[in-house]
């Protein structure tokens, strides 16, 4: 569904920032690791005016695995909404090792649909279908649908491109990076270059 297709494949990590200090200093790194939208519900930062909409989510919850507090492998960017809704559960699935399009889709009035069991857990603790999620999803996707048709290109690559402000992550200082090679690809980067998609 517009604006609403999980990826097929696990996700595939493009930076190995390491050694900060505290787990916010992630945060512009996992912005552009997820292109700039929850990884549970895929709400984007275009469709939100305010800062704080988005958390970094620790996947295992530190009370779990201390360790894993500051270990890059282990941090998700998730909004606000999904990131409460976790909290310290455990069991979801890691969209680093599962597809989630092979877990849930996204019906045309907005509903997720559950195809597994999997998908079926992602549904129920993080209620996808609570009546606020599921009128928010509906009201994107008719917003989103009106304006293809209408031909407002401007307005739909607006909601559906990236966001204004993109971190250069080539210019960041920190102890170590185990992938140097991915703040060439980040989008600062693509856009310099003129490759970013209007859309994506």
């Amino acid at each position: 569904m517009i604006g609403f297709e999980y990826p097929a494949h696990p996700h595939q990590r493009r930076h190995g920032p390491a050694g900060y200090k505290d787990y916010g200093s992630f945060r512009d790194w996992l912005r552009d690791e997820f292109m700039f939208r929850c990884v549970y519900c895929l709400h984007r930062e275009q469709w939100y005016s305010r800062s704080g909409t988005f958390h970094i989510d620790h996947f295992v919850p530190v009370s779990a695995d201390p360790q894993g507090a500051l270990q890059y492998t282990n941090l998700l960017y998730a909004c606000t909404t999904c990131n409460e809704a976790k909290a310290d559960i455990l069991g979801l699935p890691d969209p680093c090792s599962v597809p989630f399009q092979e877990c849930i889709e996204i019906e045309a009035a907005g509903r997720a649909t559950a195809k597994n069991v999997v998908g079926q857990r992602l549904c129920d603790v993080l209620r996808l279908n609570s009546a606020a999620n599921l009128a928010f999803r509906s009201r994107m996707i008719r917003i989103l649908e009106a304006l293809l048709r209408s031909g407002e290109v401007a307005l739909y690559q607006e909601l559906m491109g990236f966001p204004a402000e993109l971190p250069d992550l080539r210019t960041k200082r920190i102890p170590r990076n185990d992938k140097p090679e991915g703040a060439a690809k980040c989008y600062f980067a693509l856009r310099e270059r003129g490759e970013l998609p209007a859309t994506y």
